[in-house]
């Protein structure tokens, strides 16, 4: 049986250049660039092969570009990581489900402008 869909608000295919700043145990940050897969007024997930790269429960800075033309800074917690498969055992899809902390009020506009844009997934 599969798990229950627990996310709640209106996901919508938009692809946005993502950046995520990690810290590092030993000081300093990693910063890696991702591709969206979707994007929702909750949260946005990031296409990736590896997921080792976070935690379920770790707080994340994100920047996303917006159509190359200004970045948003925000703040989001790892909420899901999956790999999706299809019958022939292929892997089709991987990556995170980021929650937004909706701390930023210029991200907040950012993502409900994106998603005025787009058609529903």
């Amino acid at each position: 049986m599969a798990e229950k869909d627990k996310r709640v608000k209106g996901r919508k295919k938009i692809q946005l250049t993502t950046f995520v700043r990690k810290e590092l145990p030993a000081g300093g940050f990693s910063l890696m660039q991702f591709i969206s897969r979707d994007l929702s007024e909750g949260g946005i997930y990031i296409s990736t092969d590896d997921l080792s790269l976070f935690d379920l429960g770790e707080e994340i800075s994100i920047i996303v570009d917006q159509n190359r033309e200004q970045l948003f800074e925000g703040q989001a917690v790892v909420v899901r990581s999956a790999r999706i498969f299809e019958s022939t055992e292929a892997i089709t899809e991987s990556g995170f489900g980021l929650m937004f902390k909706g701390d930023n009020p210029a991200f907040t506009a950012m993502v409900t402008d994106q998603l005025s844009k787009a058609p529903e997934v």
